[in-house]
């Protein structure tokens, strides 16, 4: 398969020492050193290809021979190589998002499998044609149809009549009433794809967006006085002193960057602590985390998913008001902060809560992400910053709905410490 790769290139600099080198770049770099597992899958699956073995790269193989299962080792049981994937893949991101990477030779995964693809570094995109507004698309359609129709001098004037001319003219008209509405019609398919649907709000604002990070929590929330009503009251949060950021808080943050970046959008980045109520009305808001933002608790309060605390059980859950009785979306906040599950341990498992609220207050799109645990914040970010995850509610959310409320519930299976693949398990839009 990289042999294949290296040939069609056309510059013929995808060789196998090349490939080489940069595996080595990036097993030596901060962002891969403190994770002996994303090195071992990177450097398997790199030689493996380079081989000529990209065919034998399987879930099973990688358990076996990367990992240590057995060859008989259940797959659906154990998803150490699913969760090792998704963190090789945020890795390979982070590194190839600061800007001093940017002229290498790149590396990711191919979706849908654990083989790795090596491609030349990004060269600056070429001009696109804006497809801003109808008016915009037809003048640029125009353009092009008329620079590709037939010259003047190639039918001489008087060998055509009258009635032969206009029927030309009406085919030519045709032909360009057709590439618009071809051209239209692709655009809006296009947009309608459950990303794009739920980020357009934001892009389309114009200005920067604020993105506002929680604050490493010092223990579980409490309620707000003893024996308060925990059903109508905000619990409260209590965070530790430093001007640190939780890992998978950090690593959501460069996932929805890349995204608006993506987009052209500009973004401010601070903490949930030092964000006011006036840099709220200031343009779109993304809050991400959930027991350690204030303000992700405060604007989903009053919506359908909320997030709620049940001291006595020592559960934070995300509350269904139809079903306000029911804790089964919860996690619990006596338990220990490490879960690495061995074979026939128990299954842990996080949730998390993606809301999109057109808030009134404030005039602007605000957007939530945020785990009951750190496992649950960075399952959000991946799904929301995957489009082929995000296909799953593109159904669910209306074309036209900018100032609807969209919410997301999420679940997903901790194995070593690290969130598996997103489920969705409840979309809401109000």
């Amino acid at each position: 398969m990289v042999r294949t790769e290296v040939e069609q290139s056309p510059s013929g600099e995808l060789s196998a020492e090349k490939i080489r080198e940069q595996l080595e770049l990036l097993v030596q770099d901060h962002v891969f050193r403190s994770s002996k597992r994303s090195i071992e899958f990177l450097r398997y699956v790199v030689e493996q290809t380079l081989k000529g073995y990209a065919d034998q790269i399987k879930e099973r193989t990688i358990g076996v021979e990367v990992f240590g299962r057995a060859p008989s080792y259940d797959t659906n049981m154990d998803h150490v190589v699913r969760t090792a994937a998704i963190e090789l893949r945020k890795r390979l991101a982070i590194y190839y998002g600061e800007e001093k990477h940017r002229s290498e030779l790149r590396m990711s995964l191919v979706p849908g499998s654990y083989i790795p693809r090596f491609t030349l570094p990004i060269q600056p995109p070429e001009p696109e044609i804006s497809m801003g507004s109808d008016s915009t698309s037809l003048a640029a359609v125009t353009q092009v149809e008329i620079a590709i129709s037939p010259q003047p001098e190639s039918i001489p004037p008087t060998a055509v009549s009258a009635p032969r001319r206009r029927s030309l003219l009406l085919v030519g008209v045709s032909l360009v009433v057709l590439s618009i509405a071809s051209t239209i019609a692709v655009g809006r398919f296009h947009t309608h794809s459950g990303q794009d649907l739920f980020w357009r709000p934001l892009l389309d604002t114009p200005g920067s967006v604020l993105i506002a990070v929680g604050d490493v929590p010092n223990g579980p929330p409490t309620p707000t006085t003893p024996g308060a009503d925990e059903e109508s009251s905000l619990p409260i949060l209590h965070t530790a002193s430093s001007a640190n950021v939780p890992f998978a808080d950090a690593v959501t943050i460069a996932s929805v960057v890349g995204v608006l970046e993506a987009h052209g959008k500009k973004v401010l980045i601070r903490r949930e602590s030092a964000s006011s109520f006036s840099d709220l009305r200031e343009g779109p808001v993304v809050l991400i985390g959930a027991f350690n933002n204030e303000w992700s608790l405060r604007l989903t309060h009053q919506l359908r998913y909320t997030l709620s605390l049940d001291s006595e059980k020592h559960l934070i859950y995300i509350k269904d008001i139809k079903n306000p009785v029911a804790r089964t979306w919860s996690w619990r906040t006596d338990q220990p902060t490490e879960h690495k599950r061995g074979a026939g341990g128990p299954v842990v498992q996080d949730y998390a809560l993606i809301s999109r609220i057109w808030n009134s207050d404030t005039g602007h799109v605000v957007v939530v992400i945020g785990g009951l645990y750190t496992y649950g914040t960075q399952a959000a970010g991946e799904f929301l910053t995957d489009p082929q995850l995000m296909q799953a509610v593109s159904a669910a959310i209306p074309p036209d709905g900018n100032h609807r409320n969209v919410q997301i519930v999420l679940g997903t299976t901790v194995t070593d410490d690290t969130p598996g693949p997103p489920r969705v398990l409840a979309v809401s839009v109000e």
